[in-house]
């Protein structure tokens, strides 16, 4: 018997996370994220930076669903945080928080929209905005987060069947 592959949403999301890991300045982008994580509830490994948490989010259903041939389709927008966090090198590097943080979201943005599709999973991938940047006066890490909506669909009946 083969491996399953999951629903679309975890696979979605599996898809997400490789696309992240692409972030390197060896592929052209102004950063190298070193690590690409899912949530973990006991905490996240932060000693390489940056970094990039990925939190999914609802995943609301479009009661509207279109129909496939004789196969029910359902409708869903999983929304999905790509929480970026950076440790800043003042000796290193003389950049702003805000301008170092800038080109990390950048780097996102692109990466992001490379395939909008997610392989094929998805209908659409869209940018649904950028947090503000929590960081603590004195403390070295700047958190920011990027959100997004992915619209995809599955059979009604097997949320491991892209629609």
């Amino acid at each position: 018997m083969g491996t399953v592959a999951g629903s679309i949403r975890e696979q979605i999301m599996k898809n997400v996370q490789a696309t992240l890991e692409t972030i390197t300045v060896e592929n052209g982008y102004a950063n190298t994220l070193r690590s690409v994580q899912r949530f973990q509830q006991g905490g996240q490994q932060l000693s390489a930076v940056p970094v990039a948490v990925l939190i999914e989010g609802g995943d609301d259903v479009d009661l509207e669903g279109p129909l496939a041939g004789s196969y029910s389709l359902t409708s869903r927008t999983l929304t999905v945080s790509v929480v970026l966090i950076h440790r800043q090198d003042l000796d290193t590097d003389a950049r702003s928080a805000t301008e170092l943080m800038n080109t990390i979201i950048a780097d996102v943005q692109k990466a992001m929209q490379v395939d909008h599709t997610r392989g094929g999973l998805a209908l659409d991938t869209n940018e649904a905005g950028i947090g503000e940047m929590d960081v603590e006066d004195g403390q070295p890490e700047l958190v920011q987060t990027i959100g997004y909506r992915i619209q995809y669909r599955h059979r009604r009946t097997d949320p491991t069947i892209a629609g």
